[in-house]
C-alpha cells in the first residue's frame, strides 16, 4: 500500500502520547467541518484549530492530502467495528430477509448521519491523494470472515453455500448500491426507492 495513502494506520505512533496526538489532530479537522463546512483547511489553521504546532502535523502526516485520507479511513474502519458486532450478534434463525434489513438500514444510518457534504470533501481529498483509490473497496474484507461464520451458524435455509473468494465482490456490490448515489449526489440518494434496491440487491446476492 503506497506510503501516503493512509499515514496513521499504515505508520501509527508507538508512543501514547504521538498516538493522542494524531486523534487530536484528526478529531479538531473533523469538528471543524461539522461547524462549517466550508472551513478553510490548511496546515496552519489546522494547528490553530488542534492547539499544536505546524511541524508536529508534519511528523504524523506528510501533507495534508495524507491527514485527509487518514481522516476518511479512519471514519470507514470505526463503522466497521460497528458493523462486526452487528454480525456476530445475528443467531442461527435470521433468515436472508431479516438480515439484509438490519445490515442495509444500519449502512444507510452511517451514510445519513452527519453532514454528506463533509463527506463528500473527505472523500474528495481521499481519491485525489491516494495513489490507488481503488483499495478503497479491499477495507470491507475485514468484513467476510464474520459474514462466513455467521452462513455457518444459519439454520433457516434461505442463504446459499458462497465461496470465500465471493465474499469480496458480494459485500463490494453491496458496498457500491448504497454509497455511490450518496457520493454523487444522485436525486435518489437516501429515499426508500433506494433502500428497497439496496436490499434487494443483497438478496439476490445471497440467496439460493
Amino acid at each position: 500500500m503506497p506510503s501516503n495513502f493512509d499515514a496513521y494506520f499504515n505508520y501509527p505512533s508507538k508512543q501514547k502520547r504521538g498516538e493522542e496526538r494524531v486523534e487530536k489532530i484528526l478529531d479538531s479537522i473533523e469538528n471543524a467541518l461539522e461547524e462549517n463546512p466550508d472551513w478553510e483547511f490548511n496546515t496552519r489553521n489546522i494547528a490553530q484549530r488542534a492547539k499544536i504546532s505546524s511541524g508536529a502535523i508534519y511528523h504524523h502526516f506528510p501533507s495534508v492530502g495524507s491527514l485527509f485520507a487518514s481522516l476518511f479511513i479512519r471514519k470507514v474502519k470505526k463503522t466497521q467495528l460497528i458493523t462486526i458486532d452487528l454480525i456476530n450478534s445475528l443467531g442461527p434463525k435470521v433468515t436472508l430477509d431479516e438480515v439484509s434489513d438490519l445490515l442495509v438500514d444500519h449502512t444507510f444510518m452511517v451514510w445519513s448521519k452527519g453532514s454528506l457534504q463533509i463527506k463528500k470533501i473527505v472523500i474528495e481529498y481521499f481519491y485525489r491523494n491516494a495513489k490507488e483509490p481503488e483499495l478503497l473497496y479491499s477495507f470491507i474484507d475485514v468484513l467476510v470472515p464474520h459474514f462466513q461464520a455467521f452462513v455457518a451458524r444459519n439454520t433457516t435455509n434461505t442463504i446459499r453455500n458462497i465461496a470465500k473468494e465471493e465474499w469480496p465482490l458480494i459485500l463490494r456490490t453491496t458496498q457500491t448500491a448504497v454509497s455511490s448515489p450518496f457520493i454523487e449526489r444522485q436525486a435518489i440518494a437516501g429515499t426508500e426507492a433506494h433502500r428497497q434496491f439496496a436490499k434487494d440487491c443483497l438478496r439476490r446476492l445471497l440467496a439460493k
